[in-house]
């Protein structure tokens, strides 16, 4: 006779190797977390700079976002012209923000003006409503850029014209801050 021992039907062996597998990869996953250094601290801004993703009014984003785009037509008006173009002409090319439209009344309704000194150009636009954004400068030189790095756009939250020279240590001097993008591991995240 002949005799055969049958297990009977179960997970047992089964669910020990996953539940090995699952320990394995959670003390993987652990240890890579530990291992992981330290973000670095961010560099804090120079007190006349203000940080374009944080600090700003959605209505002041939303003008940072056009003075920039309109700084490339403006230089390119300058090439071709020869001169830059007065508000009144931006304005008459519907060339956000100088448009009188109902967007430039809801984003506070600014008055633009125009000043050359020495190859700089500066728009100032002079907030009607200082509360939903306020007053801004663009400085431009001959390319378009102010400093190497693309426009410069300074913010001032009063219904306030810009000083007279329009510098960074004039603008610094009288509370203006240049508006900068500064990129850190959080704004990928």
């Amino acid at each position: 006779m002949h005799h055969q021992i049958v297990r009977r039907a179960g997970a047992e062996r089964e669910t020990l190797w996953v539940l090995l597998a699952a320990g394995l990869i959670l003390a993987t996953a652990t240890a890579a977390v530990g291992l992981r250094p330290a973000p670095e601290a961010e560099a804090a801004l120079a007190p006349h700079r203000i940080d374009s993703r944080t600090a700003l009014t959605a209505a002041e984003q939303g003008l940072h976002a056009d003075l920039k785009m309109a700084a490339a037509e403006i230089a390119a008006l300058r090439r071709t012209d020869g001169r830059a173009p007065s508000p009144a002409e931006l304005a008459a090319q519907a060339l956000p923000p100088f448009a009188a439209d109902a967007s430039a009344a809801a984003r506070g309704g600014h008055a633009w003006t125009l000043a050359e000194a020495g190859g700089t150009v500066a728009y100032a636009g002079l907030s009607a409503d200082p509360v939903t954004a306020g007053s801004l400068v663009l400085l431009l030189d001959g390319d378009g850029h102010m400093d190497g790095h693309g426009p410069g756009i300074w913010l001032k939250r009063a219904a306030e014209a810009p000083p007279a020279r329009l510098d960074e240590a004039s603008l610094a001097a009288a509370g203006w801050k240049r508006i900068t993008s500064t990129f850190t591991a959080g704004v990928t995240r």
